[in-house]
């Protein structure tokens, strides 16, 4: 008879996944609600829609859709002009976008602290480094897209 191998996932690895398991579902159900709220109140947007998407459609570079829009928008500044319009219908499917790409970081540090306690220092120096990384990506200061 062969025996069965019962591995144990680490505290770890589970937190890391319930945490980006939430943070994902949330971040889907704001994807699933905004455009709603886009479509419902089309003025109290930052951005027309249709103006957007047809200068997409025109083909035009992106500085040329950002002045058909009539956002006051420079490279850099996207941080604060969403910060300031959160509360815009756009401004709202722009968190949900932003908060399923910190997934990452966020599940990040349950992870680190789980290191921590369990004094794998290494794991928990890696798991920062990553993180660094990652604040250092959205903060603008390092590209990795060249």
């Amino acid at each position: 008879m062969d025996k069965q191998v019962k591995y144990e996932i680490h505290k770890s690895q589970l937190y890391y996944g319930n945490v980006a398991h939430w943070i994902t579902t949330i971040s889907c159900l704001i994807a699933l609600i905004a455009p709603v709220f886009i479509l419902l109140f089309p003025r109290s947007n930052l951005l027309a829609p249709n103006m957007v998407f047809g200068a997409i459609f025109k083909g035009l570079k992106p500085a040329e859709i950002w002045e058909t829009s009539g956002a006051p928008y420079t490279y850099g500044d996207f941080w604060q002009l969403y910060i300031r319009n959160l509360l815009s219908p756009d401004g709202f499917a722009t968190f949900g976008i932003v908060l399923g790409f910190c997934v990452t970081l966020l599940s990040f540090f349950p992870a680190v602290w789980i290191f921590i306690k369990k004094r794998e220092f290494i794991y928990a120096g890696i798991s920062l480094f990553v993180v660094a990384l990652i604040v250092l990506a959205m903060s603008g200061l390092i590209n990795m897209a060249g």
